[in-house]
């Protein structure tokens, strides 16, 4: 007796020879639907016949890991490293010094982007503060052991931060799909590897990213449909290579 008890492993071969593997799937389908049309006739209406067309090969993963990659094989994009400009959260902080009040931040604010409010919620105004660098000196307005909430300013990021660009005109591309899975008998000793490969399969585009108040790890959906080659009717192979 022979048993498929193990999730996939999944390679995806890029043409330009980029590689993205994962071992950390949660589950991996692939769904095979292909197309029947019954031919009836004769009195009764007798099935005389089943014609079979549009083999359609569909694969779904979910991985417990966040892959950055993988995301940005989905929104059909390269991921960009270098300097950019990012947004600072709401933070509360009290106002300190006696002479001089003054908070400091944990970025630089670019100039004309800081946003400060009191606790009753009034509006700093910008000529009531100065800005050097990581500091901000209020002239006015705000005493010390003043709690302030600045709701957000934007900083220089890093030469290291990697961006991915939202294209509305931009698709995935096909992959090669390479999927791995064990086959064991009833003793579970590792009989065979299976392998699934597939010649170009395309990222969908659709997935979901979810969080929640409770903090727990959030699976991440990689969903892909197998293409037909320009120059072949054969869209993959399956191998049994044997453990020995």
């Amino acid at each position: 007796m022979a048993l498929i008890a193990d999730v996939f492993i999944a390679l995806l071969v890029d043409p330009s020879g980029q590689t993205f593997a994962s071992t950390t799937l949660q589950s991996g389908d692939i769904d095979f639907n292909v197309k029947e049309n019954e031919v009836r006739g004769g009195r009764g209406n007798a099935l005389q016949g089943v014609l079979h067309s549009d083999r359609d090969i569909s694969v779904k993963m979910t991985d417990s890991l966040f892959r950055y990659d993988w995301m940005a094989r989905q929104l059909g994009q390269s991921i960009v490293t270098g300097a950019g400009r990012a947004y600072a959260m709401p933070e509360w902080y009290t106002a300190s010094g006696s002479s001089t009040i003054k908070i400091s931040l944990p970025e630089a604010p670019i100039a004309d982007t800081l946003v400060i409010y009191k606790a009753d919620g009034t509006l700093v105004p910008k000529a009531n503060y100065t800005l050097s660098n990581k500091d901000v000196t209020f002239t006015t307005g705000v005493t010390a052991g003043e709690k302030v909430d600045v709701r957000t300013y934007q900083y220089a990021t890093s030469a290291k931060t990697e961006t991915i660009n939202i294209d509305n005109s931009v698709f995935a591309k096909g992959t090669k799909l390479i999927l791995e899975t064990l086959e064991i008998d009833n003793d579970e000793t590792p009989l065979y590897k299976i392998q699934y490969i597939f010649e170009s399969a395309v990222p969908t585009g659709n997935f979901s990213i979810k969080t929640a108040s409770e903090r727990n790890g959030q699976a991440q959906q990689f969903d892909l449909k197998v293409l037909k080659p320009k120059d072949s009717n054969v869209i993959g192979q399956v191998l049994r290579i044997p453990l020995t």
